[in-house]
């Protein structure tokens, strides 16, 4: 009888080994993701000066119904710095007046470009232009963090940009993925739900955006 239990209980104990070991073999694994600073922004290294013809802000505009509107923006200047193929520094100016639809013709869009410019909106004959300035940017594996000063109508709030950026000896070539900002923060409160508007004439607080930004190497 003890001789059967001493059986039964290494029979137990090998079942109890093999769950455990199959069950750590299983078991996903769990990758760790590190964020790690860039160098610092001090504005050393060689000038790069941005492409205004080839830059752009992508952007598109919604209703919670789903109906949007889409454009472009423009920079008008630009310059980052990089040292060592590290961004040390980039500040922009956009271009307000330069307000572009793309998804309406004739009277509709000139219509809609000149409401986007007026006080509703932007205020382009009081601010026509905007600014974004790196302020930090941190990077994994796959891709880049842009944190920056967005300012626009005098307002100047911090965003994230997610981005690829490429740099080699003569252009910087800087991409980011489809990202959102609140335009509320910048005082646009038009027909947004913070004001109180009713639903069939609210517009969404979220403005989508992309960028492009080519930069081409300074000659000394």
């Amino acid at each position: 009888m003890r001789k059967r239990k001493s059986v039964l209980l290494i029979a137990g104990i090998a079942i109890a080994l093999l769950i455990i070991f199959y069950g750590c073999q299983n078991k996903p694994k769990e990758v760790a993701k590190i964020i790690v600073d860039s160098v610092a922004m001090d504005g050393s290294g060689d000038i790069y000066v941005v492409d205004t013809a080839s830059s752009v802000i992508e952007w598109v505009g919604s209703t919670p119904g789903n109906y949007k509107h889409n454009g472009i923006l423009k920079l008008s200047e630009g310059t980052l710095t990089v040292n060592n193929k590290n961004i040390t520094s980039g500040k922009f100016t956009i271009d307000i007046t330069s307000i572009y639809n793309l998804d309406q013709q004739g009277k509709d869009r000139a219509n809609l470009e000149s409401h986007l410019k007026e006080k509703d909106f932007f205020e382009a004959d009081r601010f026509p232009s905007g600014s974004f300035e790196i302020k930090q940017l941190k990077k994994d594996s796959i891709s880049q963090i842009v944190i920056g000063n967005l300012t626009l109508k005098g307002i100047t709030q911090t965003i994230l940009v997610p981005a690829k950026i490429k740099i080699d000896d003569s252009f910087i070539l800087a991409e980011s993925t489809t990202f959102s900002i609140d335009r509320t923060k910048w005082g646009i409160t038009y027909n947004s739900g913070i004001i109180g508007t009713i639903k069939d004439d609210l517009i969404n607080d979220d403005i989508q955006l992309k960028l492009k930004i080519v930069a081409k190497r300074k000659e000394n």
